[in-house]
């Protein structure tokens, strides 16, 4: 690299000094230079690249190296990891007499055991404890991700926000953004939660309670267009029924039936076979005016479900909307014989 240089300062000179005394430029000299400048230049800024990724790997590598790890002998911490809190509790306590070294440790998981049983003030004074004597950066992220997380059970929004941009001013945690989003829907503050949502979401496209939450949040300040876009990506990935029905009514609610029907198809996916699953696919069939197709499952529904008054109740307001007189009389008949009486079913005949 060294002899390059130096034989390019050389040509350089040459030509500095051809051009002083006779006002002459060696064209081809002076494309040389240029073209090997040009190539130099683009070197460097690949070597910049790689180094910024290697000072990138470093830093990745040195907090993963600062470990809150506990030896494996202690029980505490074992109890906690089977989720048996009541016995983490005096067990850690024990150890935390006993094993000075690993104190500020172990209190975070006695903080961690208090927030999971319910008492406030013991993992308060557990992690207020870490985060007023510990010099390690992480163990004091973790001690203010306890105290937001305390603050979040007892429904303080604004302290738990308070604790989590603290931790998070200290440590890159994916979770810490998706808390504090969170806490800001909470709060009903919209505007505020979207960024934070989106930055969970930017850590891991698959988070599907984010992708939920952002989309609840986009629709809360009259975004449709951006709700139901998160709420298609969560649909790839979330795995909770409960939040997979609530965007099926959402969906429904604004008319996106096809979607509905991905979604209650997503709840048949999970495992959840049941007669609602089902009712939600053929409702959303019908609404669609797919009518085979929900005919066939609302009858093959009502042959297996007789006493079921919700699917009666959809499938004759769907037959009357079709104005599909036979059928309507038929299956009105089929309900009466079964018993069924509701005033929607009323309402539909009048």
């Amino acid at each position: 690299m060294e002899k390059w240089v130096n034989d390019w300062h050389t040509r350089y000179w040459k030509l500095k000094k051809s051009i002083e005394k006779s006002n002459n430029l060696n064209e081809n000299l002076y494309e040389e230079l240029a073209k090997e400048c040009g190539a130099l230049l683009d070197t460097w800024m690949e070597m910049e690249d790689k180094l910024e990724d290697i000072k990138e790997l470093k830093i990745e590598k040195a907090s993963s190296t600062k470990s809150i790890a506990v030896q494996e002998h202690l029980e505490g911490p074992h109890y906690f990891d089977l989720e048996m809190f009541t016995k983490a509790i005096p067990t850690l306590k024990e150890e935390i007499a006993n094993e000075k070294h690993q104190e500020l440790v172990l209190y975070l998981y006695l903080g961690f055991s208090y927030l999971y049983e319910g008492k406030f003030n013991e993992g308060k004074e557990a992690f207020l404890f870490v985060v007023h004597t510990t010099l390690n950066s992480l163990e004091k992220h973790f001690a203010y991700v306890g105290l937001g997380c305390l603050y979040g059970r007892v429904h303080q929004y604004e302290e738990a926000i308070h604790y989590f941009e603290k931790a998070n001013s200290l440590y890159n945690n994916a979770d810490v953004p998706y808390n504090i989003g969170m806490a800001f829907v909470m709060l009903k503050n919209y505007q505020l939660a979207v960024p934070y949502l989106e930055k969970t979401i930017e850590a891991n496209e698959e988070d599907g309670e984010a992708q939920y939450f952002l989309g609840h949040c986009y629709l809360k300040l009259g975004n449709e267009t951006k709700a139901f876009e998160a709420w298609y990506a969560a649909l790839q990935s979330l795995e909770y029924k409960d939040l997979l029905v609530t965007i099926a009514y959402e969906f429904e609610k604004y008319g996106y039936y096809s979607a509905a029907v991905h979604c209650y198809k997503r709840i048949e996916a999970l495992g959840f076979h049941e007669a609602w699953v089902f009712h939600g696919i053929a409702w959303n069939y019908g609404l669609l005016d797919e009518k085979k197709q929900a005919m066939t499952m609302f009858e093959e529904l009502l042959e297996q479900n007789e006493e079921d008054i919700n699917i009666w109740i959809s499938y004759l307001w769907l037959l009357s909307k079709w104005e599909d007189k036979e059928r309507f009389y038929m299956y009105l008949e089929k309900a009466r014989q079964q018993k069924i009486q509701h005033p929607l079913i009323d309402k539909i005949i009048n």
